[in-house]
């Protein structure tokens, strides 16, 4: 009786719900190529495992749980491009605030064999 009351609630996956999990893996590609599994190694690597969750709710026809995992895989992915990026930014502007310490060195040290 519990295989068939399982079998009850078997819900096909929606278009919709199938474009919710292309949109995560869309995110997920982002976050890779914003660098995040060196620089958000675990938001990540959460939405990686919410991916594999999803298709494996996928496979039992599970709707709910496939939407839920899909959904959260998306989010995190999105963060980890977002601190991928913050931290690429911020590398950026020290790289900045370091040549710019080093030229007013060399100014000053024109200056004073002037």
């Amino acid at each position: 009786i519990a295989a068939l009351a399982g079998k009850a609630e078997a819900q096909a996956i929606s278009p919709a719900q199938e474009q919710e999990f292309s949109d995560a893996k869309t995110a997920l590609d982002a976050a890779q190529r914003a660098q995040a599994e060196k620089l958000a190694p675990e938001p990540f690597k959460k939405a990686q495992n919410l991916l594999v969750t999803a298709d494996n709710a996928r496979s039992f026809k599970d709707a709910v749980k496939f939407t839920q995992a899909s959904r959260l895989a998306r989010a995190y992915a999105e963060l980890a491009k977002a601190i991928a990026e913050l931290k690429s930014e911020e590398e950026k502007l020290a790289a900045t605030q370091e040549a710019l310490q080093n030229a007013k060195a060399e100014i000053e040290q024109l200056k004073k064999t002037q």
